[in-house]
C-alpha cells in the first residue's frame, strides 16, 4: 500500500488515539509480561493495535506497547534493530516489499490456516517457501466512476472501453479520466498495465531475470503515454498520484479514475452514493490484472517473548474485520470481504475479490533492491510520459536494474 495515500487519508482520523512514540515507548526487555508492537504512524494498524491492546491484556495478561513510527523511519529502524541483535520490537507491521530484505529476522509461521487469505496474499508473504506473517490487509486498484453519468452497461472492462468513455464523457467541466504518472503510484499504474497485457513475474521472470523490455511493459507503457497525451485526460499526469485524482473526482472535474479501493468509501462519502459506483480493474490483451498492496504482522526472531508474540499475531488475524471498521476498510481475509459486501457503502469489497482473483493479478517482486528498483521504473514512467521511446527507455531501464541485482 502507498505511503503517501495512508499519510494524507488517516492522520485527521488517528488525532488523539493514545500512542506512545519511539522517544518514550518501552524496549520488550523491560517487561516479561508485555510485547512491543511497531506499527506506522497514522495508519490502520495503529487504530486497531490501540483498540485491542486492552482486550489481549485482559485475555492473556500481556501488556501490548504500541511504538507507532512515520512509513519513512519503519525499514531503517528494522534494519538497526537486527543490525544490532536487539529485541526493541516483538512484533512489527511490515510492508511486504519488505520482507525479502527482513526474511532472516523474522519468525516464519508455522501451520497456518491460509484458507481464508485473500487471492495473492499467502503467495505474498512467502520467502524461501516460509510464511513471515500473518496478512493484515491488501490494497488493488478497481474503477470508481460516477454512475449518475455513467449507467451499468456502460462501465469499461477493457482498455478500449476505457479510451473511448473517457473521450465521450469529456466536457469544457470534466475530464474523462486521469493518468497517475508521479512516484510509486504511477510505478504501480505502469505494473497493473503490465499485468492486463501479459506480463509473466513482474519486472523479473520466473527465473529471475529482468523481463521489463518484454512487449507487456511495452503495451503497458504505450497505453499510458496514449492516455496521458489525449483530451480527455489534465495535461498535468507527472504531478498526479493517487490523492491528486480523487481530489479532481470528489471535485467534479474527473468521471472516472483507476484508483486504489480505499478510495471508493472516501468518495461515497464526499459525494454520495447515488453519484458513485465502482467495479473491478479493467483488463488488457490478457485480461483483468492489478499489482497489490499487502501489510503482514511479523514476530521477530530476537524477540525474547516470542510465544506471546505468536499468539498476538494470531489474535489480530483473527481480529482482521475490525479493519473494515477503519477509514480505508480494507482488510485480508475473503470472508471479511464477503461479509462486507452485503453493507451498503462497501461494494469495493466485490470489485478487490474479482480483480485479485483474475488470473494475472499478482504481487510486486519480492527483491531485497525494490527500493532502488522502483527508482529506475520511477524514471521509466516520467521518462516515457515526457516524451521519450518507450523501447529505448525500457532497455536502458534492464541494464540498471541487472546492475542493482536482486
Amino acid at each position: 500500500m502507498k505511503r503517501r495515500i495512508l499519510q494524507s487519508f488517516m492522520a485527521a482520523v488517528m488525532a488523539g488515539t493514545m500512542v506512545m512514540g519511539s522517544s518514550g515507548v518501552c524496549l520488550a526487555s523491560e517487561s516479561e509480561n508485555s510485547i512491543t508492537v511497531l506499527v506506522e504512524s497514522g495508519s490502520p494498524a495503529e487504530a486497531l493495535a490501540n483498540e485491542t491492546a486492552e482486550a489481549f491484556e485482559e485475555e492473556t495478561g500481556c501488556k501490548v506497547i504500541v511504538d507507532a513510527v512515520a512509513y519513512s523511519g519503519m525499514y531503517d529502524k528494522i534494519s538497526t534493530e537486527i543490525k544490532a541483535g536487539e529485541a526493541a520490537h516483538d512484533v512489527a507491521c511490515l510492508d511486504f516489499v519488505w520482507l525479502a530484505a527482513f526474511a532472516e529476522a523474522i519468525e516464519p509461521i508455522t501451520d497456518a490456516d491460509t484458507s481464508d487469505f485473500l487471492p495473492t496474499l499467502e503467495e505474498s508473504g512467502t520467502v524461501d517457501g516460509n510464511l513471515l506473517g500473518y496478512p493484515m490487509w491488501v490494497n488493488a486498484k478497481i474503477l470508481i466512476y460516477r454512475k449518475d453519468l455513467i449507467s451499468e452497461d456502460q462501465v469499461p472492462t477493457t482498455w478500449e472501453e476505457y479510451q473511448a468513455l473517457a473521450a465521450e464523457l469529456t466536457t469544457d467541466d470534466m475530464y474523462g479520466t486521469t493518468v497517475f504518472g508521479s512516484g510509486s503510484d504511477g510505478v504501480c499504474s505502469f505494473l497493473d498495465f503490465a499485468c492486463q497485457a501479459g506480463a509473466e513475474g513482474l519486472v523479473y521472470d520466473a527465473d529471475g531475470n529482468v523481463n521489463i523490455t518484454d512487449q507487456a511493459y511495452v503495451d503497458a507503457l504505450t497505453f499510458m503515454v496514449e492516455n496521458a497525451n489525449a483530451d480527455y485526460t489534465p495535461a498535468d499526469s507527472l504531478a498526479t498520484a493517487a490523492t491528486e485524482s480523487q481530489e479532481l473526482f470528489t471535485n467534479g472535474k474527473v468521471a472516472m479514475q483507476l484508483n486504489w479501493s480505499h478510495q471508493y468509501p472516501a468518495a461515497v462519502e464526499a459525494l454520495g452514493a447515488d453519484k458513485v459506483g465502482c467495479a473491478a480493474m479493467i483488463g488488457g490483451s490478457a485480461g483483468v490484472g492489478a499489482t497489490t498492496g499487502p501489510w503482514y504482522e511479523c514476530v521477530m526472531k530476537n524477540s525474547e517473548n516470542k510465544e506471546m508474540a505468536l499468539q498476538y499475531v494470531e489474535y489480530m488475524y483473527e481480529h482482521n474485520a475490525d479493519y473494515m471498521d477503519q477509514t480505508l476498510k480494507i482488510a485480508a481475509r475473503t470472508s471479511v470481504y464477503e461479509e462486507a459486501a452485503a453493507e451498503e457503502g462497501n461494494e469495493h469489497t466485490t470489485a478487490v475479490l474479482e480483480t485479485l482473483s483474475a488470473s494475472q493479478s499478482q504481487a510486486r517482486p519480492m527483491t531485497t533492491t525494490w527500493s532502488q528498483v522502483e527508482e529506475v521504473l520511477t524514471g521509466v514512467v516520467e521518462s516515457c510520459l515526457s516524451g521519450a521511446d518507450i523501447t529505448t527507455t525500457l532497455e536502458s531501464a534492464k541494464t540498471e536494474i541487472e546492475a542493482i541485482g536482486k
